[in-house]
C-alpha cells in the first residue's frame, strides 16, 4: 500500500539527509546508518555489509569521496512499523579527470522506531544499457 502522506514526508526528509549527508566528507552517517540489524548491499561486487560497524564505516567512505548524491523521483510503501522506498536518481562522480552524471537506484527499507524512521536496509544498483540479466 502507497504510505500516507505523513509517512511519506517523513521518509523524503530522511532520504534526502541522508543523500546529503553521503555527499558530505566527514558528515554523521553513524546517526543514519545505526541500526542494530542494518544492511546493505551496494552496486558493485563484493559490497555487502552488515551490522551498524560495518555500515557506518563504509557510508563514511562513500561520504568522503564527495560525490553528489540526488534523488529525483521516491515512492513510497508502508505496511505498519514497517516502510519502503524506490528511490530513482543519480550520483554525480569526479575523479581522475572525469565528470560524469551515473544513474542510481536505491530501495530503502525503514522501521519506525520511538525516535522516528531509520533505515535497516539500502539496496544500490547502476542501471545498464543493455542490461546483462
Amino acid at each position: 500500500m502507497v504510505a500516507d502522506e505523513e509517512t511519506r514526508q517523513s521518509l523524503l526528509a530522511l532520504i534526502q539527509t541522508t543523500y546529503d549527508a553521503l555527499s558530505t566528507p566527514g558528515s554523521d552517517v553513524a546517526s543514519l546508518f545505526g541500526a542494530a540489524d542494518i544492511a546493505i548491499a551496494g552496486s558493485g561486487q563484493g559490497e555487502l555489509w552488515a551490522g551498524p560497524e560495518e555500515v557506518v564505516g563504509a557510508a563514511t567512505v562513500v561520504a568522503s569521496w564527495g560525490f553528489r548524491w540526488t534523488a529525483e523521483t521516491t515512492t513510497v510503501w508502508r505496511r505498519g512499523e514497517v516502510a519502503w522506498a524506490q528511490i530513482l536518481g543519480s550520483v554525480h562522480v569526479v575523479r581522475d579527470g572525469g565528470d560524469e552524471v551515473v544513474p542510481y537506484r536505491t530501495t530503502g527499507v525503514f522501521g519506525l522506531e520511538a525516535t522516528g524512521w531509520r533505515w535497516l536496509y539500502w539496496g544500490g544498483s547502476e542501471p545498464q544499457d543493455p542490461a546483462r540479466v
